[in-house]
């Protein structure tokens, strides 16, 4: 489940309107969070993560845009963030 939320922030008579998208990356397999690839069609399939990021990078609104993995840390789901691969 995916939770989007859009928030204005006023500091010193300026707002800054942010939009959040927080899910829970235990609850979906890893090649659906960060994406895979299919042996026999040779098809790449983004990730439920590498998509919201992506979007984020691509959306050129001057909004500021927060992907929040929320949810216990698991230490392969970690290691493949830092990683970049599965």
């Amino acid at each position: 489940m995916i939770s989007v939320c859009v928030c204005v922030f006023v500091c010193a008579n300026h707002a800054q309107v942010t939009h959040t998208f927080t899910f829970n990356p235990k609850c979906i397999k890893m090649g659906e969070l960060y994406g895979e690839y299919n042996l026999l069609t040779n098809e790449w399939t983004d990730g439920l993560g590498s998509t919201l990021i992506r979007n984020a990078v691509n959306d050129t609104a001057p909004d500021k845009k927060w992907v929040v993995f929320d949810g216990p840390v698991d230490a392969i789901w970690i290691e493949n963030m830092n990683t970049g691969g599965v």
